[in-house]
């Protein structure tokens, strides 16, 4: 039961890096709510993002 539990875990861990390798790249993220909020317009500019930790949460005043 030990192997499972921690095969399990290093799929989420691989999948988690995947993801985040992926979204790194500000093309990707800019392509995708472009699509999905504007209609496909080119609202959100890749050269305009800038990085963050996806690790640290944050919060937003009003």
């Amino acid at each position: 039961m030990g192997k499972s539990v921690d095969r399990k875990q290093v799929d989420e861990i691989k999948n988690d890096t995947i993801s985040k390798d992926f979204w790194r790249n500000n093309e990707h993220f800019a392509d995708l709510f472009n699509a999905v909020l504007f209609g496909g317009e080119q609202v959100v500019k890749s050269d305009n993002l800038e990085e963050m930790d996806t690790d640290v949460s944050g919060v937003m005043q009003q």
